[in-house]
């Protein structure tokens, strides 16, 4: 997320994610973006398995709840008196 400081030439970054060559890792980072485009900043990486698996798992869950079943009963035929 970026966002401009009012009456400043800079934009704070928040959780940005940086491009890598690997996808098993995410990097993040927390910094301030200049006006010309550089970047003063922290970052934070990992492969943060365990959260992408709760996500996976919300998602899967979320997929299923979205797909109902309806069960057409045909009417009974009356009985024979």
């Amino acid at each position: 997320m970026r966002f401009k400081v009012p009456g400043q030439s800079v934009s704070v970054r928040l959780f940005e994610r940086v491009a890598t060559v690997d996808n098993q890792y995410d990097i993040f980072d927390v910094g301030i973006e200049q006006e010309d485009g550089s970047v003063d900043s922290i970052v934070v990486g990992g492969s943060f398995s365990y959260v992408k698996s709760l996500a996976r798992k919300a998602d899967e869950q979320a997929d299923a709840a979205n797909k109902q079943t309806v069960t057409v009963v045909p009417d009974a035929e009356p009985a024979a008196a």
